[in-house]
Order: structure tokens, then C-alpha cells, then sequence
């Protein structure tokens, strides 16, 4: 193939021209990028406030629960005798609380024995552990030594929840403990015995002592028991929740304690002071967008829509019709949003019921509305993406037509380059033609000259 260099037999500058030329031809090239730039813009734009969108929606998800306007708050006087929870379903109130005894686990021990002592050994010979309705049985027609009974009943196929311990003393003989995994009477361990093996085999013993160091009674007293203004209450477990509705007690230790319920305030306050701030977020996000690209006329409808909801009147909800009565107010300058919690609180307390359902009614609330105008811009093929897929739709015919073009510039440019190299060539042949004519005239100059000498 024969090397080819524009312009060498000419000295016309064919590369620069042919340069010079294809700029001005792409010129529709660089609109369509620009096109193209702007459309990924409006996309990153619109993905933004799609975000402010949604972080908005997800503070109005708490003021659409009426629980979070019915939270309260429980104490104890003294919290080493019991620890105290509370759930919307708790009333305020207060309760004199008597702690007499905590729940155990049910425990039993057996005499001391040899390690070398062995049990069962004969068919039919077994153990079976029962705690409520489950039971485990350990076969012992082989003779086994307590350390080995420990190991077998310490194994995942024991349904029951009794785990077995061996304790060694002083004079190298050995106890094996039996502890329930739960406390409570109704939890105890029930032994029964199969073959040569009966009660007297292990001679197992209650463990269990109370406060006082004192074994207890009986097995009935593995209950905890407390008293409640007065009233006794028993129960298998040391967290109580089915005696004061809404309250969850944790015994911790025989005392006596002073519980309280009030109101809390502060995670409906929290909640709306989510709101406020997730708003004037989005606000500012607004402000910001008008110039990346996002279409203006779409932002003031987004913007005159939740300003709309803000002042919508809010009819049949009890005490207050609009989110200002309630301490949320609009900065006329700035267009944010600001919060008097001591006005929400307020209004909270003296008539709960009403803002509970200024926020919460699930037919026509504040938040319920809010939220509603709000799943409509963010929700799938909502308006943002409506947009945004109307913008990816742009992109998409813009790359077809940049393909299009190049594939027509490549042309182009090869057309300049064979027209530019032709006159390239003529040129070059002309100046040699002229070159040679020149030669010429100069030869038949001189043999004039020289005949008249």
C-alpha cells in the first residue's frame, strides 16, 4: 500500500484544512451533547428531590400512628426492687407495688456419690426428666457413672430445657444438679423412674432457697409473688405483663416500689420535630434544584402543593383545624418551617384525643393527606418518574442520532480528504508542469544570448 502524506508535493496544508472543516461540521454533534448533558442533569436533579420526597413521606409514617401521640412513660421508685415499661395501652396512674418472692428455676440436687459409681445397668432401666408437657427419657440399661448421665442429658435431642450440672466437693464426691430452663412452678422438673431404678436411687432434693437463705416450702413458691395495691398476684415468670394492662413489671429483688404512668410527650414533639426538619430540607433542595436543571414550572407545582397541604383546614378532627394551632408555622421569609414544642405539648396534654386525630384519623389527617399527595410524586411511575423515564426516553433518541451522525461525519471527512488530496495532486502536477516550462524558457533565453555573441 503507498504511504500517503496531504500536502507534501503541493505544500497545501490538507490535514488542517480538512481539521478546519469537520469542526464547523460537527457543530450539531456538540448541540446534541449538550442536549444530552442536560437531560442527565434533569435526571440527577429529579433523583435528588425524589429522595427529599421519600425522606419526608418517612417522617410522616410516625405522625400516621396514633400511637405515637399515646406514648407514655412508667418509673419505679426503686429500681433495684423493679423495673418498669410501659406501651400505648397503659393508662396514667400509680400503683403501690410489693415484691414477696422472685420466680426460680426449679432445681434439684441427688446425694453425693463416687465418681466411680454407676447407675442402671439392668434392661428396662431409665430415667425420664418432664417439665410441662415435654419429656426426655435417658436410657440406663447401661450402668453409667453421674459424669456420664450429665453428658447425655446435656444434649440437643432434650426437649425439656433441663440441663444437668455436677458439682464436686470437698470430699471428692460428686453431685449432679438438675436446673430448669424456665422458672416458675408450672416449669418445675418431674422425675420418673423405670426398671431397677426408683426414687431413692439418686434421692434427688429441692435446691431452691429464698431470700432469706431458707429452702423453700415447696415447689408452689418457685412462683414470683407481689402484691398490687393490695391485691396478690402470682406468676411464673419475673417479667409480669398481664397484671396492669399496658405495663410490663421486671422483679428484680423483695422490696417494695412506687410505680408511676404519665404521658410522654416527647416522641409525639420528636416525631413532628421530624417533620419540620424533613421539610425544610426538602425546601432547601427546591430552592437548589431551580437551577441544575429540573424543570422550574414542575418545582413551584411541587412546592405550591405541600404549601397548600400546610394550610389546608382540617374540619371534624376535634379541637384544631390547621398544623399551626398546633406550633408549626411558616416563616414568611424563608418559606421554612418552625416549631413551638411548647405549644404541641400543650395542646397534647389538655386534649390528646384531638391531636391524635388531627395527625392520625386514617380517613382524612394531616399526615394521612400528607402522605397521600406525597406517594403520588414518589411512588412508581409517579410524577418523578414520569420525568425522569421522559428524560431517559430524550437520552436514548439523542444517541441514535449522535450514531447517525458520526457514522455521516466519517463520510464527510473521507469525502474532504480524497477532494483535498486530488487538488493536492493536481497542484503538485502544475507546479512541476510550471517548474519544467520554466527550465525551458530559461535554456531557450540563453542559447538566444549566446548566438548574438
Amino acid at each position: 500500500m503507498a504511504i500517503s502524506s496531504p500536502g507534501l508535493g503541493s505544500g497545501l496544508d490538507v490535514t488542517g484544512i480538512v481539521s478546519q472543516l469537520m469542526a464547523i461540521e460537527q457543530q450539531p454533534l456538540t448541540r446534541l451533547n449538550q442536549k444530552e448533558a442536560q437531560a442527565q442533569a434533569q435526571i440527577s436533579a429529579y433523583g435528588t428531590l425524589k429522595g427529599g420526597l421519600s425522606s419526608l413521606q418517612s417522617a410522616m409514617t410516625k405522625l400516621m400512628d396514633a400511637d405515637t401521640f399515646q406514648a407514655t412513660k412508667a418509673s419505679s421508685s426503686d429500681s433495684d426492687v423493679i423495673t418498669v415499661s410501659s406501651d400505648t395501652d397503659a393508662v396514667t396512674s400509680s400503683y403501690n407495688v410489693t415484691v414477696n418472692r422472685l420466680a426460680q428455676q426449679h432445681k434439684l440436687g441427688s446425694s453425693e456419690f463416687a465418681s466411680s459409681t454407676t447407675f442402671g445397668g439392668m434392661a428396662g432401666d431409665e430415667l425420664t426428666l418432664t417439665v410441662g408437657s415435654d419429656s426426655f427419657t435417658l436410657d440406663l440399661s447401661t450402668a453409667m457413672t453421674l459424669g456420664e448421665i450429665q453428658s447425655a442429658i446435656n444434649v440437643e435431642t432434650n426437649g425439656t430445657g433441663v440441663t444437668a450440672g455436677l458439682i464436686t466437693g470437698d470430699s471428692g464426691n460428686q453431685t449432679l444438679v438438675l436446673t430448669s430452663g424456665s422458672t416458675g412452678y408450672d416449669n418445675r422438673v418431674q422425675l420418673s423412674f423405670g426398671g431397677s431404678l426408683d426414687a431413692n436411687t439418686f434421692n434427688f432434693s429441692m435446691l431452691n432457697r429464698d431470700a432469706s437463705d431458707q429452702l423453700l416450702a415447696g415447689e408452689n413458691e418457685l412462683d414470683a409473688s407481689l402484691t398490687v395495691d393490695g391485691v396478690s398476684v402470682t406468676r411464673a415468670s419475673n417479667s409480669v405483663t398481664d397484671v396492669i394492662e399496658g405495663l410490663t413489671l421486671n422483679l428484680q429483688a423483695a422490696g417494695q416500689s412506687n410505680i408511676s404512668i404519665n404521658q410522654d410527650s416527647s416522641v409525639a414533639k420528636s416525631a413532628v420535630s421530624g417533620f419540620v426538619k424533613a421539610y425544610n430540607s426538602l425546601n432547601d433542595q427546591l430552592s437548589t434544584l431551580q437551577s441544575s436543571g429540573a424543570s422550574g414550572s414542575v418545582l413551584r407545582n411541587i412546592e405550591n402543593q405541600l404549601r397548600g397541604m400546610l394550610n389546608n383546614n382540617l374540619t371534624g378532627l376535634g379541637s384544631y383545624s390547621y398544623i399551626s394551632q398546633l406550633g408549626v408555622t411558616t416563616n414568611s421569609d424563608t418559606g421554612k418551617l418552625e416549631f413551638d414544642s411548647e405549644i404541641f405539648v400543650s395542646a397534647l396534654e389538655d386534649s390528646p384525643q384531638s391531636v391524635t386525630s388531627f395527625f392520625s384519623d386514617e380517613d382524612g389527617g394531616f399526615a394521612t393527606r400528607f402522605d397521600g399527595l406525597l406517594e403520588g410524586f414518589v411512588k412508581s411511575g409517579g410524577t418523578i418518574d414520569s420525568i425522569i423515564d421522559g428524560s431517559n426516553s430524550r437520552i436514548e433518541g439523542i444517541e441514535r442520532s449522535r450514531e447517525s451522525l458520526e457514522r455521516r461525519l466519517e463520510g464527510i471527512e473521507a469525502r474532504y480528504l480524497r477532494q483535498f488530496g486530488a487538488l493536492d495532486g493536481l497542484i503538485a502536477n502544475m507546479t512541476t508542469t510550471s517548474d519544467y516550462l520554466t527550465s525551458q524558457l530559461d535554456m531557450l533565453s540563453n542559447l538566444a544570448s549566446g548566438n548574438k555573441k
